[in-house]
């Protein structure tokens, strides 16, 4: 499952909105001090770039989060059932993993794809 364009995704960016702007750091700001491209942050934002993780954990520091509180507070302030929401966020996590290289368990990739 893909998060783009879902409910989760659009939680958790409006999250992030809200502690960009409760830190008052401007989008251009905060790639300027994470070192990213003009435009990343405000791309994210508008959806023209896929959520990911690494953006989160990217964030995290800047903004005083962990991945796991960022979408522990999308979760509280959006319509998604609890186990819809734990398998987009583990089938996400998977997905993840995969691309940076690390090897998980078929029987964790058959209980999310059910």
């Amino acid at each position: 499952m893909d998060i783009r364009n879902s409910a989760l995704e659009s939680a958790v960016v409006e999250v992030l909105r809200l502690r960009l702007a409760d830190a008052r750091i401007s989008q251009r700001e905060a790639e300027r001090l994470l070192g990213l491209g003009h435009g990343i942050v405000g791309n994210i934002l508008r959806g023209r770039t896929a959520l990911r993780i690494q953006h989160l954990e990217l964030l995290g520091p800047l903004l005083g989060f962990t991945p796991e509180e960022i979408l522990s507070e999308a979760r509280g302030s959006s319509q998604i059932p609890d186990d819809l929401f734990a398998r987009r966020v583990a089938s996400h996590v998977v997905d993840e993993l995969l691309q940076r290289g690390a090897t998980v368990d078929s029987p964790v990739l058959a209980t999310l794809n059910s």
